[in-house]
């Protein structure tokens, strides 16, 4: 049966090398509408770029590029798992870690996030507050930290959590003065957390071959994953690792498990969703429920304790946002034209959360079947994979306001079930949402740039955002309707997400 999918592993390993060259190759050009200038570095230190200038339609062009050659050879890696393909894990997970370095040699790109990053260190660092206070005030004081943060976040104070805030410190301590040297610092943090989500998501399957095979190229060679998850800087992938370090700790230690979870949740709070999922595979096992939820309270009380309700506030506003690429956009005009904008808003949020809600229903026997699936020998951790799968695909689906990198939080629980359309699904909701968002930067583009990015983001994103849903929508009434037919049995699995 080799022949069945020889040819799908091969194009699959060739789209997926061009997809990172590319990404490399855009990073190396230098400064761009992509990628912002990065200052005050030494020169014998990395990220690098030669300079070039290239222009906002090169970079684009090449950034859609890898995004549409990665998402291509990740299609075809899913088709050839499925067939039967079992590459060598080891090799895989190898280059993953050298593509990951890589990623990091060069300078972040897709966003401006990484310079705001820093001021927050910096601020903390200085004894500013980044809960309070803004790049603008660093910025006033003559520091070159706050003067390179860009719009429109100099005057927008944290919205991350305390241990997203240490991190910052703790990189603005070792940078001093330099952006250079401090993004630097965050973006190695990065790399070595999704290195490290890799190992420990392989681990959990033991030695299952095809496993760590299928773990290896649906994380750690993703490029779109390596774009916007470790490249860019984001802090996703460091919170990611703790949430995922959660999921595999639960077999042999609960109150760890929590411990985990409750320092994800204190650098995201988002990953929230984790703890659902790790509460749903404890259920029946009171002590053991206890012992999480207990931990996990502790660290978040001891984390967020000090900082008392001012962690909060930047987040209440940005629970208004709505992004331009998500289907409820499209309501946004209709909505604040009857009502007024903080009703409209709130409204959004509800339909939001309502929304999550019916997907995560309707797609729970399609995740369960792949959790069925899933070559994850200890219930615990099979049953936590499936439900953060579930709830952070209809959460990414559904959400008002969501960005490419947030996708890290579905794709690390999602490689340890067995394959099914959700992966799909998933591969197209990032794909959609990596060339919607370049190409990243806030500033001036030519005319036709401008137009071309304004009609991805605004225009396809949204109505692909439907249709990833109407999908699921598919999915899911058609898995329930198998179910029905044949009784829960055949598609659920006693240690699967669907077991009451």
């Amino acid at each position: 049966m080799k022949h069945e999918y020889a040819g799908q592993s091969r194009a699959s390993l060739v789209c997926l090398t061009l997809g990172i060259a590319l990404l490399l190759l855009t990073g190396l050009l230098g400064t761009s509408a992509a990628q912002p200038p990065l200052p005050g570095g030494p020169g014998w230190l990395p990220p690098y770029n030669l300079s070039f200038d290239p222009s906002a339609a090169l970079v684009t062009g090449l950034l859609l590029g890898s995004a549409l050659l990665g998402a291509a050879g990740l299609g075809l890696a899913m088709l050839a798992l499925r067939a039967g393909w079992s590459p060598d894990p080891r090799r895989l997970t190898a280059a993953g870690a050298a593509a990951a370095f890589a990623a990091v040699l060069v300078p972040p790109m897709g966003s401006a996030d990484h310079l705001v990053y820093a001021a927050y260190g910096r601020l903390a660092a200085t004894g500013g507050n980044p809960y309070r206070d803004t790049a603008l005030d660093l910025a006033a004081d003559g520091d070159p930290v706050g003067r390179a943060v860009e719009a429109p976040w100099q005057d927008t104070p944290s919205v991350y959590g305390p241990v997203a805030t240490a991190e910052q410190w703790f990189a603005a301590k070792l940078g001093g003065t330099s952006p250079h040297t401090t993004v630097l610092v965050l973006t190695l943090i990065g790399m070595a957390a999704f290195v490290a989500t890799g190992l420990l998501l392989q681990h959990a399957v033991a030695d299952d071959d095809r496993a760590r095979a299928r773990i290896a190229l649906l994380w750690g060679l993703n490029p779109l994953l390596l774009f916007v998850g470790v490249n860019a800087g984001h802090l996703d992938a460091l919170a990611v690792a703790f949430a995922a370090a959660a999921l595999v700790a639960v077999r042999r230690s609960p109150a760890l498990a929590g411990v985990f979870v409750g320092v994800a949740c204190a650098a995201k709070i988002t990953l929230g969703l984790y703890v659902l999922a790790l509460a749903w595979a404890l259920r029946g096992r009171r002590r053991d429920l206890g012992a999480m939820l207990g931990s996990g309270l502790a660290v978040g009380v001891l984390a967020y304790l000090p900082l008392g309700t001012q962690a909060f506030d930047q987040m209440r506003e940005n629970s208004k946002l709505v992004s331009l690429a998500m289907p409820l956009r499209l309501t946004v005009k209709p909505l604040e034209s009857a009502l007024d904008d903080d009703t409209a808003r709130t409204l959004i949020g509800l339909i939001g959360w309502l929304s999550l809600v019916l997907v995560a229903w309707l797609l729970a026997p399609v995740v369960a079947r792949a959790a069925g699936r899933s070559p994850v020998a200890d219930s615990a951790v099979r049953d936590a994979a499936g439900v953060a799968a579930l709830l952070a695909v209809a959460w990414l689906l559904t959400a008002p306001y969501s960005l490419p990198w947030y996708d890290l939080a579905a794709w690390a629980p999602l490689v340890l079930l067995g394959g099914t359309a959700v992966d799909g699904l998933l591969l197209a909701r990032t794909t959609v949402l990596v060339c919607a968002y370049v190409p990243g930067r806030a500033v001036p583009l030519p005319d036709g740039v401008e137009s071309f990015a304004r009609t991805l983001r605004a225009d396809v994103g949204p109505y692909a955002g439907i249709a990833l849903l109407l999908g699921a929508v598919w999915l899911g009434l058609r898995a329930r309707r198998g179910t029905t037919a044949t009784g829960p049995a055949a598609d659920a699995p006693k240690t699967s997400v669907t077991r009451s």
